[in-house]
């Protein structure tokens, strides 16, 4: 390789890692977010720009608001930037990340996937999460996992072994990386495909012809779509797989073929050129199914098309990904910015790029990578008593000072720079969130539960747009009627009820009970088939109420839609118990 193209590969290393932070903060504030068509996208400034936004964090349990900066990269540049590290070990790379990385990730991840934090609490008890000392039902739901979160963080192995000439170690590579979190070939292939399309994409030299990156990966199935070769760690991880899942191998081969399906979608979709729709090839591949949404393959396809669409005009193709409200936006969006910062100059990034979190170090770090430079000796990896270890350093952190340096669990070096203080939406806890500045220049927050009682206390972190911290409105019990003028007299002339609302969709009575006839209630848009009674809600911030039962883990049955022909918007879930619970926005029923 000439001095020439060594540059050359530097520079598109750090576009790539550039870009794919900032296709992430672009992304992050609008994830999870679903919007009807009739919905309007409430944006303020230009869609490129990167804002402060508000975050409901703590799941079910700590629910709690915290203001995000503007440019702030979450989970998929976290571990963008904990694979790096773990490169930079050499040989010990993968024992690195899974014994180092993911346990000390945990304590600082911003919006991490389930089965990654799964995952890093299996290595933080030394062990594989595919390992026969963890319950059976632990592994299944490991081997269940197929989501994104490997293809979001394998851009450093592409651009480690950018000047290999096939792509077999590479991938051998990716799914050692891949198995350390995710057991299922969709989460793997996914990767894969999108690892293959990355290696490609670098190493070219001539002009990407429109729509070459997804006929290259279909004519070249067979380089990214074969399980990799084995060694001794993947070949007891394969041993293992077959016994959860019959026939591991015909289920990698179904899952290639359907990733070659998503990919022939994509084409059709370039073929037509200026006349295709986005968001009607998004969703013909599954990128609007709540379902499988966040299938690494949905990520991989998503972002090798945008990428394809948009190489000429990258920074909107970034935009559409990162707005497409109902799909994975900000794993989807940093995937197509890193691809996109492959082969296009970053001068489409260059008015928002230095307002991207920890925009030297990323820089920095694509330079170590590409330049591989190991640390010159074997590190120390600790195989036992991570977790109590980890435990003594956050419990810890309340009695250092602002300014003070300490040691990391990693081995690198940290000073407190502030300590955030937000209490709770239940005023029963707060939160202190530890931002530590790293001595290599990455910053990281660190949060730490306080319980108690904070009744009158106010938070040193205040939101623009906190919700009322008694959202309810109203709420009754919705019954399905299959006789409802028997019913509407049984409950009005029988009982003495008074109606307060009569329409063909439903009839309300006074004490919260309302009749909907069955026919119209008992349909999959209205997120049941179920006879059985529904609870109604009526809340007065849908949107904060649905973000923390996603985070949360409720069972969300439909997203949040207009009721009907009102302007109402709703959506359904189940309680913990299995209970189908409506929830509305507040207005009048």
């Amino acid at each position: 390789m000439t001095n020439y193209q060594d540059v050359n590969m530097l520079n598109s290393a750090q576009r790539a890692f550039i870009a794919a932070a900032y296709g992430d903060a672009l992304g992050w504030p609008n994830e999870r977010i679903y919007q009807t068509p009739s919905q309007k996208l409430k944006t303020n400034g230009k869609l490129s720009e990167l804002k402060k936004w508000t975050r409901i964090s703590g799941g079910r349990y700590y629910p709690h608001e915290q203001i995000i900066d503007a440019g702030t990269y979450s989970d998929d540049t976290q571990l963008i930037l904990c694979v790096s590290r773990a490169l930079l070990c050499g040989q010990q790379w993968w024992d690195w990340f899974c014994h180092v990385e993911l346990p000390f990730w945990s304590l600082y991840e911003k919006g991490g996937g389930g089965a990654t934090k799964r995952a890093a609490e299996a290595w933080k008890d030394g062990i594989h999460p595919w390992s026969e000392k963890r319950s059976k039902d632990d592994v299944q739901r490991y081997f269940n996992a197929g989501g994104n979160g490997v293809a979001m963080r394998i851009l450093p192995h592409i651009l480690y072994h950018a000047n290999s000439n096939v792509y077999a170690p590479i991938a051998q590579n990716i799914l050692l990386d891949g198995i350390a979190t995710h057991g299922h070939p969709r989460a793997l292939v996914g990767s894969l495909s999108y690892g293959y399309c990355l290696w490609k994409s670098i190493r070219r030299t001539e002009q990407l012809k429109f729509g070459e990156l997804i006929d290259d990966l279909l004519i070249n199935s067979k380089e990214w779509g074969i399980l990799p070769e084995l060694n001794s760690t993947s070949s007891e991880w394969l041993h293992v797989a077959n016994q959860y899942v019959p026939d591991y191998h015909n289920l990698w081969i179904r899952t290639v073929n359907e990733l070659t399906s998503y990919l022939q979608i994509c084409q059709t979709g370039i073929s037509r050129g200026a006349m295709t729709l986005d968001d009607e090839i998004l969703r013909s591949i599954s990128c609007f199914d709540r379902n499988v949404s966040g299938a690494g393959t949905v990520a991989a396809a998503a972002a090798v098309y945008l990428a394809s669409r948009y190489a000429p005009d990258p920074m909107n193709g970034v935009i559409k990904a990162a707005y497409a409200n109902g799909t994975d936006t900000d794993t989807i969006a940093s995937m197509t910015a890193g691809l996109l910062g492959t082969f296009n100059g970053l001068d489409w990034a260059n008015p928002v790029k230095h307002a991207v979190q920890d925009s030297e170090y990323l820089h920095d770090m694509a330079k170590a990578i590409v330049m591989k430079n190991t640390i010159g000796e074997s590190p120390d990896i600790p195989r036992l008593g991570v977790k109590h270890h980890l435990r003594k350093f956050k419990n810890n952190l309340p009695k250092l000072d602002k300014g003070q340096p300490f040691g990391l669990p990693d081995g690198r070096h940290g000073e407190i720079v502030s300590v955030d203080e937000i209490i709770g939406k239940t005023r029963t806890f707060k939160i202190l969130h530890y931002r530590i500045k790293i001595d290599d220049g990455q910053s990281i927050i660190i949060p730490k539960i306080i319980r108690g009682s904070f009744t009158g206390k106010q938070s040193t972190q205040i939101s623009e747009n906190i919700a009322p911290t008694k959202p309810v409105v109203k709420l009754g019990f919705k019954l399905p009627s299959h006789k409802l003028s028997e019913s509407i007299w049984f409950y009005k002339d029988l009982l003495g009820l008074e109606i307060t609302k009569q329409t063909r969709e439903i009839v309300v009575f006074d004490y919260g009970i309302a009749l909907v006839p069955d026919a119209d209630y008992l349909k999959p848009e209205n997120g049941t088939t179920d006879t059985r009674p529904t609870i109604y809600i009526e809340v007065s911030d849908i949107e904060n109420l649905f973000s923390r039962a996603k985070d949360g883990g409720i069972n969300i049955l439909t997203s949040p839609s207009l009721w009907h022909k009102s302007n109402r918007t709703f959506f359904t879930c189940n309680d913990p118990d299995g209970n189908i619970i409506e929830v509305f926005s507040a207005n009048h029923m």
